[in-house]
């Protein structure tokens, strides 16, 4: 118990001091998010950002807590849909440019719920043995950290993957 206590706590802490570059999440397929806009309003788009909870990927008996998300939209009109694949999987997406900037786009419908369109904006990364979450948006340009921060999704770390992507309406 106090071992697993003190895990958590340092996950916990690891996730709060990435919280800029790097932003925990977790998941549920298909059904609308459980997500709550507040009156935070994003300055360029003046739409309220998508705020989420979720349970963090675990291994075996290991939980890494609830993560806490406010991710700012990058389309006018969308959603957030969160996606959780068993390991391995299969995810169809490809660089693209989306209002002029980078993004990494869904080019097939997947099982989990994703489709063509939608935008990867966030995946589960694991440094070692913790979890966190890598945002795509942010390093889209560089297609080759968006493809490490998925494959470290690996069986020797979790048995599955969360994805984040924002669907346009």
């Amino acid at each position: 118990p106090n071992t697993t206590n003190a895990i958590i706590m340092s996950a916990m802490k690891l996730v709060a001091l990435l919280m800029l570059a790097v932003t925990p999440v977790s998941a549920f397929m298909g059904s609308p998010l459980m997500a709550r806009h507040r009156a935070t309003r994003h300055a360029m788009s003046m739409r309220d950002d998508f705020e989420f909870e979720f349970n963090m990927p675990q291994k075996g008996i290991t939980e890494f807590g609830i993560a806490q998300v406010k991710l700012p939209p990058v389309l006018e009109n969308s959603e957030i849909k969160v996606v959780r694949y068993n390991l391995p999987f299969g995810l169809d997406a490809a660089p693209d440019t989306v209002d002029d900037k980078p993004q990494v786009v869904v080019t097939k419908d997947g099982k989990g719920g994703e489709k063509v369109g939608d935008i990867l904006r966030q995946t589960t990364v694991w440094r070692g043995t913790t979890p966190a979450l890598f945002d795509v948006s942010k390093n889209a340009a560089n297609f080759d950290s968006v493809i490490g921060a998925l494959v470290s999704n690996d069986l020797t770390v979790t048995d599955e993957i969360v994805m984040v992507f924002e669907r346009p309406l």
